[in-house]
């Protein structure tokens, strides 16, 4: 009975992970839908752990590709959850070098209930990382400082 309630937990639980994506153009992403699961490494922390950082989830999906396509395909989506919602908060940070081969994006979403959102993208040549977070952290001023 215990392995039967653990097994309705675990897929409860990863069916609310899948849904604070949800209405996200990145979402297909976190999917596995875009990069195949067995070429990312994925991790999702949810809970008390994050109390201290003011959030209640964190999601990251991280993978290798020197495929220009998927890197395109990837910083699109991104693109259009940015402008989705003219009153999303974004800060933008290029580098300088000429191939923009390292690139940051953060942007704060709009709140989905009690609970505000951020979308992190980062890429550094062949590497690529996106972060899905959510939790009553305020700003991404008070992000960056988290984050230090």
């Amino acid at each position: 009975m215990k392995r039967v309630l653990m097994i309705f937990m675990a897929c409860f639980s990863m069916l609310l992970t899948a849904k604070a994506q949800s209405g996200l153009n990145i979402e297909p992403l976190f999917a596995g839908k875009i990069i195949p699961q067995q070429r990312m490494v994925e991790t999702r922390v949810k809970g008390k752990m994050l109390s201290k950082y003011q959030l209640t989830l964190f999601r990251s999906v991280r993978f290798q590709t020197n495929n220009k396509q998927e890197i395109t395909r990837v910083h699109d989506l991104i693109e259009l959850d940015k402008k989705k919602h003219p009153n999303n908060i974004y800060s933008e940070n290029y580098s300088s070098t000429k191939s923009r081969s390292k690139e940051t994006l953060m942007l704060q979403l709009s709140k989905e209930g009690n609970h505000n959102r951020f979308l992190c993208y980062k890429r550094s040549n062949d590497e690529v990382t996106v972060i899905y977070m959510e939790g009553t952290l305020n700003s991404l001023d008070t992000l960056r400082e988290l984050i230090k």
